[in-house]
């Protein structure tokens, strides 16, 4: 796929997404978050498919958004669940429960590597899988450390032949660079409290 068809595909998806966050300006705030979230989830899932599917087969992302429909029918929906779910039930709030999702996660980086490495890669999963973070963060999630502070312990089994101070400064780098990616990551996942960013300025990754 060329570039300049990325770049045309990238403003498609960014004006589709600032109609949505316009169009949702009425709903309450939890809901409008969480729903701006569903959709750029599945938006970035479906590209993620476009890009590693044979030309024949591969969707278009105009196919896409219009499988999707008019922002505004999407808002409309919600709406009407919203109402429905206020009359059942008050409903959980969405903000608190994504925080967790953001903090669990984090902490299965940096220490799931210490469960047999299974939690590492639960963490690496609900990292990809979530729509608060680019790809950027993910792959600093990923590749700094591989298995999280369980790398560490690796450290002085590689480093017996290395002068004491280039051991440390190993040491100490394997135990800063993971703390720095997670408050990234932290930070990235707190930017949307309230809801997805005002209509007419969200910006392509």
């Amino acid at each position: 796929m060329s570039r300049s068809h990325d770049i045309t595909d990238d403003r498609l998806v960014a004006d589709y997404l600032n109609k949505l966050a316009a169009a949702a300006a009425g709903l309450p705030a939890d809901r409008r978050a969480e729903l701006f979230e569903e959709i750029s989830l599945h938006i970035a899932e479906a590209r993620a498919v476009q890009a590693t599917a044979a030309v024949a087969i591969r969707p278009a992302v105009a196919d896409v958004l219009e499988r999707l429909g008019p922002p505004e029918d999407i808002v409309r929906a919600a709406a009407d669940d919203t109402e429905t779910d206020a009359t059942a039930a008050a409903p959980a709030p969405a903000a608190p429960r994504r925080r967790v999702l953001a903090i669990g996660t984090v902490i299965l980086l940096l220490l799931g590597g210490l469960l047999i490495g299974l939690g590492w890669i639960a963490g690496v999963a609900m990292l990809w899988t979530s729509a608060r973070w680019r790809t950027s963060d993910k792959l600093l999630g990923t590749l700094v450390w591989p298995g999280g502070f369980v790398a560490i312990l690796s450290i002085p089994r590689f480093g017996a032949g290395l002068p004491p101070l280039l051991a440390l400064l190993l040491l100490l780098v394997g135990v800063a660079a993971p703390i720095v990616v997670a408050i990234r990551l932290l930070r990235r996942a707190w930017r949307m409290p309230g809801g997805p960013p005002p209509p007419h300025t969200y910006q392509p990754a």
